[in-house]
């Protein structure tokens, strides 16, 4: 009786552990949609704006929440170096990396309608900070 229990009590740990652990690229998938989240909100907001200060607004908010990002996105390409090419990803991210292949052709085409905007004081501001941001996280 004794022994049926141990084995009982080891067959349940073993579920429980097989269940907590999830796949090894779960976290990967989780940064990554956040990151394509801001992407997508973004591209929104550069899709509406009408002046320099929409631009840069548009700009802070998104370098804002990259910065956010940025450690959870190093700890991933830390991780799983193979990820950082942006290239080849596993099968279980082939969603995530479509939803961002696809947002990141919105944002080229919505950076185009602001090309007005670009010789703005607070915009350069705003893209110098930008592209700080993203030399951080490794893009």
């Amino acid at each position: 009786m004794m022994k049926k229990t141990v084995w009982l009590l080891m067959a349940i740990a073993g579920v429980f552990l097989l269940v907590s652990c999830g796949g090894k690229y779960d976290d990967a998938e989780a940064v990554l949609s956040d990151y394509a989240d801001a992407m997508e909100a973004y591209v929104a907001e550069m899709e509406n704006v009408g002046s320099a200060d929409d631009v840069a607004k548009a700009m802070t908010a998104y370098t804002e929440k990259l910065t956010a990002l940025t450690p959870r996105l190093q700890n991933v390409y830390e991780t799983l170096p193979e990820l950082k090419s942006g290239k080849d990803f596993p099968e279980e991210l082939e969603s995530v990396a479509k939803r961002m292949e696809t947002v990141a052709g919105k944002l080229q085409s919505s950076m185009m309608k602001t090309m007005q905007y670009m010789m703005d004081p607070a915009v350069q501001r705003a893209m110098t900070a930008q592209a700080q941001a993203m030399a951080k996280t490794g893009q």
